[in-house]
């Protein structure tokens, strides 16, 4: 369970004060979340919360179409897990589907935290994107 601590803790879960968020998946080129379809690469995607149009990190996804978005301790502070997603615009060079709004976005979901001598790292990854 996360939880929002004072601003000056940003992130917490499980206790654990959380300095860096790390949001991995694959982008693929569906607007219903199918897993075989082929990826998209050279697509920006973006981490947003709350509704909010502020981006808390972006990233490029690769061939495959993977991606690892790194968001600093400073960005934690706005991090809520149950609010955040991951979002992408299309069409885009290397898949022509088109959203009704232009947009396709996942849920993202805890995998764990690693601890190291340089702060707590939370791992999450997406779900499939979809269109709403």
């Amino acid at each position: 369970m996360a939880s929002l601590a004072s601003l000056s803790h940003g992130l917490v879960i499980n206790g654990l004060v959380i300095g860096t968020i790390q949001v991995r998946g694959v982008l693929r080129c569906t607007l219903t979340g199918v897993q075989n379809a082929p990826p998209i690469s050279a697509a920006t995607v973006f981490l947003t919360c709350g509704g909010s149009s502020t981006n808390l990190g972006q990233a490029l996804t690769n061939p495959a179409g993977a991606f690892l978005i790194v968001a600093r301790i400073l960005d934690t502070i706005l991090f809520d897990p149950s609010t955040c997603i991951v979002r992408v615009r299309l069409p885009v060079v290397t898949c022509s589907v088109f959203p009704p709004d232009g947009v396709v976005s996942a849920t993202t979901s805890l995998v764990g935290v690693v601890q190291t001598n340089l702060g707590n790292i939370a791992n999450f990854v997406t779900g499939p994107f979809i269109s709403l």
